[in-house]
């Protein structure tokens, strides 16, 4: 699984490849001609209520994750960072910025909508939040890709949807 992560602001592409409770990961931290990776495993251990055990380079860390509207605070001691995940197909989506058509947003993976940002009729910019769906106990923010006028929303808050099921409509 492919991701897009900022985390305190600084842009990463994650490669995530789970393997049972451990996760072997690529983490890309520049880009262009000074991109370096980084290839790694951890193992994660759910604890506890928003708290995970990770087992790294032979370190253990205790962290406690505390949900905001878009993003993640990840704890650690008493070290905090500010955490957004996007899926890595998102940044795709935006190059078909200029069409004219309709547009059907669709879910990246299972989850659950948790709520809705804006109404059908509603004007949106590139970027705008659109709605909010929680999968894997992390909640996303799905943003318009483009202008325009969101046509149709075809979820109901609290359902739960299918990976490929359609979202929203934009035109």
């Amino acid at each position: 699984m492919k991701f897009r992560v900022e985390v305190d602001g600084a842009d990463y592409g994650l490669d995530l490849k789970q393997n049972g409770g451990s996760a072997e990961y690529c983490l890309t931290t520049e880009k262009g001609a000074d991109a370096r990776n980084h290839v790694t495993a951890a193992s994660v251990e759910r604890v506890g209520e928003d708290v995970y055990s990770v087992l790294l380079n032979g370190r253990s860390f205790r962290v406690h994750l505390v949900r905001g509207r878009g993003h993640i605070e990840a704890w650690s001691g008493n070290t905090r960072r500010r955490i957004s995940i996007a899926d890595a197909r998102d940044q795709a989506k935006t190059a078909s910025n200029g069409a004219d058509g309709p547009l059907e947003l669709r879910a990246q993976m299972p989850g659950k909508v948790i709520q809705h940002l804006v109404e059908p009729g509603a004007h949106v910019k590139a970027g705008d939040g659109l709605m909010v769906v929680e999968a894997m106990k992390m909640q996303n923010e799905v943003k318009s890709p483009r202008d325009g006028v969101v046509l149709k929303i075809h979820v109901v808050e609290g359902t739960t949807v299918a990976a490929g099921e359609v979202l929203v409509v934009i035109k």
